[in-house]
């Protein structure tokens, strides 16, 4: 079975997933309870909750579970269309008709009925609409090139109204990577010139957060033909961190993006000494715990900060460091390498963990051999990781790595150069 989606329900405590073509509730223990079979089995789904139902998609269909009783079943109202995403608005859920300018809204808290004279068309751009969400108690119409928000007005023909003042000249290029995040809602846009990005809703106007390195990353992906509207994304809070992980096709890394530091970095399953995409590629907290899902298997992970492997295969840990070049071109000599680090833990076993240090005089293209210094038995707390015999450069590139079941924690590097 694969992982399709994950939701979870903070009023009820309750995870839902869909695996292959099965809606089921996952405990806390694990243990999983069918409550329904949709009619797909491949595809991303999306959810949504309110206040008496729990509303899943999988673009052609619609599907309804009544969150007291847990009976199950499909939407088949005339006004149903297909959506790819829903959002919730004032008791209403919001659906889109695929491949098409037009959305609709169901009946107050009954997915399962659908009027089909409720609906409008986003009307600023004649572009479909990409994805329809909820932000702030807004109707927010991600399209092809441009995005649009409704605001709720209550009226008895039509609840929504376009809000004309909040258009914006961004389109959203995979649906499922547009999720709120610290009050704000992230997304893989395109401007109308081409530029891609990833873009955060800041009130009616939309701010590109995606560094030069990342850009670079994803247009080179678009000029060899990779697919971005399969790109997703999920987002997660850590203490006071937030995280919007994107996962991108043509990509071998996750980019990650935490909203505190504004820093973008990556993060990878390590397979056979290669980095790949990360594993994680839906997320629900529930239970007091972060958990995660992937398109592979129907098995389910734990994000822990405090796990020094995934899921027992190596968890890589990777430093790179800027160029050390000196600007008159000048050979630079170099004393010790010193690294200022987490020590003393060790490994499961007691057994001593390694940091592994390598460098590259030409710009990354080629390597020296890895060298490994102890990061201390356990309990040995001031061990120091230091390695002579640097040589000179004029360019220099330091590369640390750990990839031991051990806690690691880089807290600076000191090199002198002469």
């Amino acid at each position: 079975m694969k992982c399709r989606g994950l939701r979870a329900n903070p009023s009820q405590n309750a995870l839902y997933g869909v695996f292959d073509n099965l809606l089921v509730r996952v405990a806390s223990s694990g243990v999983r309870t069918a409550l329904g079979v949709l009619t797909s089995r491949n595809g991303y789904v999306d959810f949504a909750f309110g206040t008496l139902q729990l509303v899943i998609v999988d673009g052609p269909n619609g599907y309804v579970l009544d969150l007291a009783t847990e009976s199950f079943q499909r939407i088949v109202a005339v006004g149903w269309r297909g959506s790819n995403r829903l959002g919730y608005v004032k008791g209403s859920f919001l659906f889109a008709d695929p491949q098409t300018g037009e959305f609709y809204i169901s009946a107050l808290e009954d997915a399962a009925s659908l009027d089909p004279l409720d609906f409008a068309t986003a009307s600023s751009s004649p572009d479909d609409v990409v994805a329809p969400l909820d932000d702030h108690g807004e109707a927010v119409l991600l399209g092809e090139v441009t995005n649009e928000t409704w605001n709720y007005t209550g009226a008895a023909d039509f609840p929504l109204e376009h809000n004309d003042g909040a258009d914006m000249d961004i389109g959203c290029l995979a649906a499922f990577t547009a999720h709120s995040l610290n009050g704000s809602l992230y997304w893989l846009g395109r401007d109308k010139n081409g530029a891609v990005r990833v873009y955060r809703r800041n009130g009616y106007q939309p701010v590109p957060v995606s560094n030069t390195a990342l850009n670079e990353k994803l247009a080179a992906a678009i000029r060899a033909g990779e697919d971005m509207s399969k790109a997703i994304a999920f987002a997660q809070m850590q203490g006071e961190h937030g995280f919007y992980w994107l996962n991108v096709p043509g990509l071998d890394s996750t980019w990650v993006y935490d909203t505190k530091a504004s820093e973008w970095h990556e993060r990878t399953d390590f397979v056979l000494g290669s980095h790949t995409r990360h594993r994680a590629k839906f997320h629900a907290y529930c239970y007091g715990r972060h958990i995660v899902g992937g398109e592979t298997t129907g098995d389910l992970w734990e994000l822990d900060i405090n796990a020094n492997t995934n899921a027992g295969d190596p968890l890589a840990r990777d430093r790179i460091s800027p160029h050390y070049a000196d600007p008159t071109g000048a050979p630079t000599v170099f004393g010790p390498f010193e690294l200022d680090c987490k020590v003393g833990s060790g490994k499961p076993d007691g057994s001593e963990a390694v940091v592994s240090l390598r460098f590259s005089d030409d710009g990354g293209k080629t390597w020296s051999a890895w060298r490994n210094e102890s990061l201390g038995a356990v309990g040995r707390w001031q061990t120091r990781q230091r390695w002579l015999g640097m040589g000179s450069s004029r360019d220099r590139v330091w590369h640390v790595r750990c990839i031991d079941d051990a806690a690691f924690a880089i807290i600076r590097a000191m090199v002198r150069g002469r």
